[in-house]
């Protein structure tokens, strides 16, 4: 019954992907405004197109996650019915007995569903180096970085869901993130390109910051963050790609350091865009 109810699922994925595909060309879609939609963004490539190369990648992106997320589904959903055969529900004890079983299943589920796609970005090297990228799918590179986030943000979303914090830093090092031991996250931050980004020792990056490696201006932009030791990144700041922070330096609540800045050792900044303020009071 199990592999009856794949196959049919299997089969109802592949007809709804063959309509979606089907969709995007006909002429109605064209009429909808699909076609503007394909147009170059300020004046670049087209965005995609229907040769077989953009055909194939957007097919990727589809499948590469769904195929992620059906390796980790595949034990827990035979541990699930292995379990289920083996209780009587009518008995109170098994009631029990199964309810804390969902809530060890429940656990697993957002571990497993989160380091799957995380071993996919690590063994098939899913990461951008640093240059700039036309913004099509037609680019290598901006395929792969638009690969790297349909795997990475539904993970990160996922683990979120519970404060697992030491697996929330297991799953950023496994996609790329190089941090200090002793550094701390507050379990809220927003890394968008963890690969892209260093963080030394004895350094406490505050709740809601967000930290990004990318940036689309004209074409896309792919640079490393680097924070020094013993820094502070205030909660709800901003930091774009490029940034050099030094050591000892505090970035204060609600900062914005914009692109390529370099904030120098020692010393406190603050404001919209991030201003020098005061030097930091050992």
């Amino acid at each position: 019954m199990f592999i009856y109810s794949f196959v049919l699922v299997s089969l109802w994925e592949g007809s709804v992907l063959f309509f979606i595909i089907t969709l995007i060309q006909s002429e109605w879609v064209s009429g909808c405004g699909m076609a503007r939609y394909r147009d170059g963004f300020q004046g670049g490539r087209p965005k995609y197109d229907f040769s077989l190369k953009s055909l194939s990648r957007g097919l990727a992106l589809l499948l590469t996650p769904m195929v992620a997320y059906t390796i980790g589904l595949v034990p827990l959903v035979w541990s699930f019915l292995f379990v289920l055969r083996l209780l009587n529900l009518g008995n109170i004890v098994h009631v029990v007995f199964f309810s804390g079983f969902l809530v060890v299943w429940f656990f697993l589920f957002i571990v497993v569903e989160t380091f799957i796609p995380g071993l996919f970005i690590r063994l098939l090297r899913i990461r951008v180096a640093e240059g700039v990228y036309d913004i099509t799918i037609l680019d290598w590179n901006f395929f792969k970085h638009t690969l790297f986030f349909v795997l990475y943000r539904p993970s990160l979303k996922l683990i979120g869901l519970m404060p697992l914090l030491p697996l929330r830093v297991r799953f950023l090092k496994l996609v790329g993130l190089k941090m200090g031991k002793s550094s701390v996250l507050a379990g809220s931050e927003l890394f968008h390109d963890p690969y892209m980004l260093e963080i030394g020792e004895q350094t406490l990056i505050g709740g809601w910051s967000q930290i990004t490696g990318h940036i689309g201006e004209r074409k896309l932009t792919v640079k490393k963050v680097k924070i020094g030791d013993n820094c502070l990144i205030g909660g709800l700041s901003f930091i774009m790609p490029g940034v050099v922070i030094e050591d000892d330096v505090t970035v204060g609540l609600n900062c914005v350091v914009l692109k390529d800045m370099h904030l120098e050792k020692g010393k406190v900044y603050a404001g919209i865009p991030a201003k020098e303020v005061a030097k930091k009071v050992e």
